[in-house]
């Protein structure tokens, strides 16, 4: 009959022993005689310090070191494996649980900022940041920087630099009344929209401003007047984003 093989770990764990054995029946050999230290006081000068390089050592004591090494790194892997944890790749990104649940967030409302985040997960704000950037690095979620907040979006293709401008304009709730106004009565002029809305001038003029910097909407001057147009392709994922009811929906078919 052929006995079992014996594994690495049980192999190494046989040679970390007998070695250690051996060091012990070597200390245990040697004579040692302790006397006072107060009848022989020392005599001249402090020995002065110096290192000991490794070659310099008892050879069973680098002899122990080399097999205990090993059976302490995989100590420590186990260990670490205990707590759950492992190397993060793309392929296990999204197994964490706060990952997945922040990636969901993320794809549900496209353009959500960290503090919205943070409210949806439910986490604090440096758990947050942390898997944000595990997400980041692994290439799941894109952001983009608008207005003083750090805006998120699935990177996978899914959104178009126009359609992650267009969602983030849809996320306030006075800008996208403003932008279903215009989009329902294109050329309107900025006293036109207060009175469909029931909003201030100044407010209008306010979000018009930030449409049209991010190329949301054109401006065209008749007479003193300046009345607003959706610029052509914001329009086709204006009306793909928002529902008949005004509110925001994906823009997945």
């Amino acid at each position: 009959m052929h006995s079992a093989p014996i594994s690495g770990e049980r192999m190494w764990g046989r040679v970390a022993f007998l070695v250690l054995a051996l060091a012990l029946v070597q200390a245990v050999s040697a004579a040692y005689v302790v006397s006072p230290g107060g009848a022989h006081p020392p005599s001249g000068p402090p020995a002065a310090l110096h290192e000991v390089a490794v070659w310099e050592l008892p050879l069973w004591v680098v002899l122990l070191e080399v097999c205990v090494l090993p059976l302490e790194l995989l100590g420590a892997a186990k260990t670490c494996l205990a707590l759950g944890w492992r190397r993060v790749a793309p392929r296990n990104v999204l197994d964490h649980p706060l990952r997945s649940e922040i990636y969901d967030a993320i794809r549900a409302s496209p353009g959500i900022h960290l503090r919205g985040l943070s409210d949806v997960a439910a986490m604090p704000l440096s758990t947050l940041r942390y898997h944000l950037a595990v997400l980041e690095e692994h290439h799941k979620i894109t952001t983009l920087d608008e207005d003083g907040y750090r805006r998120f979006y699935e990177n996978s293709g899914t959104y178009t630099q126009v359609q992650q401008r267009v969602f983030k304009h849809l996320r306030n709730a006075t800008t996208r009344q403003i932008l279903v106004g215009i989009l329902e009565h294109p050329g309107a002029t900025r006293q036109e929209i207060a009175d469909i809305l029931g909003i201030s001038g100044p407010a209008v003029t306010w979000h018009v401003n930030r449409l049209a910097e991010d190329r949301i909407i054109s401006r065209e001057r008749d007479g003193r007047a300046v009345r607003y147009r959706i610029r052509e392709d914001a329009a086709i994922e204006l009306v793909a984003g928002i529902g008949n009811d005004g509110a925001v929906v994906s823009f997945r078919a």
